[in-house]
């Protein structure tokens, strides 16, 4: 019986251990997910930022690379392709 109840005890310390092991790598676990949560806020916020200065930069080599008159064509042009989504928008919503 002594050496049943040393067998239980033993059990009974083993699953304690487990629960502790359990309980630090579910700790462990929601840190992880939190720390990678912050980790792609941040990485998505510097792809904003390289994205936004990417355009910037694409924006200011369009505007070099044409002279006064090819802007005025292009814009033309834009403002042509414009109205004409605006004309379109305006029959799909009528």
């Amino acid at each position: 019986m002594e050496e049943l109840k040393a067998q239980i005890k033993e059990l009974q310390l083993s699953v304690q251990a487990l629960l502790k092991k359990l309980n630090n790598v579910q700790k462990e676990n929601e840190h992880l997910k939190q720390l990678t949560a912050e980790l792609q806020q941040g990485l998505t916020e510097k792809e904003n930022t390289v994205r936004s200065a990417q355009q910037k930069i694409d924006a200011k080599s369009l505007s070099t690379l044409y002279d006064d008159d090819e802007k005025k064509l292009l814009q033309q042009r834009i403002d042509v392709y414009l109205r004409d989504i605006e004309r379109c928008l305006s029959l799909l919503n009528a």
